[in-house]
């Protein structure tokens, strides 16, 4: 079932029968490709030291923390192996070979690659990859760490549809899973969309990207995708943010959330003092303008709230940030450079923006300003989408309140 469940979320949407005519065709080819002896034995290897590590870390109840990841794919790499993290978190190791290989791929020339990729629920994916004219095969293995032994999930032998090493240093590749006879679903093929960061990242970058990027991320909000500033918040949707800074305080609570009204009508007055002390602990923002922005009923002192509905559902398939560079301004703030990765789209930028951001004295963090500096297409967007404005929610439930 994890299996699957990884397998479902890496996936897009189901083949065309063109595309699967098409897969039938290269099966023949594809099903040569063999592990040799050499790479059989590095794949024992290489679950002996993941199982070696998980069994390490047991007694400290850690086996989900980033610094398990990171001593798992920094073993990996003492051992010669190309390894790197699902969450592309962790820089890395030899990647010189990934380089090396792609260079292959470019002058048609033969040659094999393995790629450890592993996560955070003690499961990891074992890439043997052969290179033949120009085009690429693998076998793809999943694994699952289960009372101390691995089990293998799944195995699939694949052709890369797409294949790119980018200029900013990502491995971007594209292929069809076949789960036929390995399943209970009811799609046998699917599409796989993948990315690794090769080159390595600063490690100030990267904890910042975790701190304050990753938790706001590009679902169902648009704090990254429209220019706003503390001078001028623009088209900043502050419903949205509600609803991200609201769950991350109250995770246990499904007061104001899509999911008690979803498809409904439902509409909540919040009270100024709870909606704006959620709004007020990230953004430097009056009341007055807070209002001006939002629906504010004076008399009762609410804000007027409706979750989002099934209409304001967005693609599951999302974008993930990545802070790539940062200045440190001279009031405090600092600016970071954001590249939004897309492995869905096959981008490793699908755009970049600048994000400024305040460390307050109490521990928390402002968010100061959002610039665009290079702007998506329309087309590449098109995950998002924004919240019902007041007359198409009044259109949709006839203005019943």
């Amino acid at each position: 079932m994890m299996g699957m469940l990884l397998a479902i979320h890496m996936a897009g949407c189901s083949l065309s029968d063109n595309q699967k005519t098409q897969q039938k065709r290269e099966n023949a080819d594809k099903r040569t490709m063999k592990r040799s002896e050499s790479e059989e034995k590095a794949v024992e290897e290489i679950l002996e030291i993941c199982g070696r590590t998980y069994r390490e870390v047991e007694k400290k109840d850690s086996r989900n923390d980033l610094e398990m990841i990171r001593s798992l794919v920094t073993n990996l790499g003492k051992k010669g192996y190309t390894a790197v993290d699902k969450e592309n978190q962790i820089n890395m190791t030899e990647y010189e070979k990934v380089i090396e290989f792609c260079e292959k791929i470019e002058t048609k020339q033969n040659g094999r690659l393995t790629i450890v990729e592993v996560a955070r629920d003690e499961s990891c994916i074992i890439r043997n990859m052969e290179t033949r004219g120009g085009n690429v095969n693998m076998i793809r293995s999943y694994y699952i760490y289960e009372n101390g032994k691995w089990k293998q999930s799944s195995e699939d032998i694949y052709r890369a549809e797409s294949w790119k090493y980018t200029e900013d240093g990502y491995l971007m590749f594209s292929g069809i899973l076949d789960f036929e006879g390995s399943y209970d679903v009811t799609r046998d093929t699917i599409m796989e969309y993948t990315a690794y960061r090769v080159l390595p990242l600063d490690e100030t970058c990267r904890e910042w990207n975790r701190k304050y990027i990753l938790p706001i991320g590009y679902e169902l909000n648009n704090m990254f995708l429209t220019d706003w500033s503390e001078e001028d918040f623009g088209a900043l949707d502050f419903y949205d943010a509600f609803d991200l800074f609201y769950r991350e305080n109250h995770m246990e609570n499904g007061e104001f959330t899509a999911g008690n009204a979803m498809g409904t009508s439902a509409v909540y007055l919040i009270s100024k003092e709870k909606f704006e002390s959620v709004i007020m602990s990230r953004f430097q923002i009056g009341s007055e303008v807070l209002q001006s922005k939002t629906v504010y009923h004076p008399e009762e002192k609410v804000y007027e709230y409706k979750p989002r509905g099934v209409e304001e559902a967005e693609y599951p398939e999302y974008p993930y940030p990545e802070v790539v560079g940062y200045v440190k301004n001279n009031d405090g703030t600092v600016t970071l450079k954001v590249q939004a990765v897309f492995p869905y789209k096959g981008l490793s930028k699908l755009y970049t923006h600048e994000v400024t951001v305040r460390n307050m004295e109490d521990g928390s963090i402002q968010y100061v300003a959002n610039r665009v500096t290079e702007p998506p297409n329309e087309a590449e967007a098109s995950w998002h989408v924004p919240r019902l404005t007041r007359t198409e929610w009044e259109k949709l439930y006839g203005g019943d309140e």
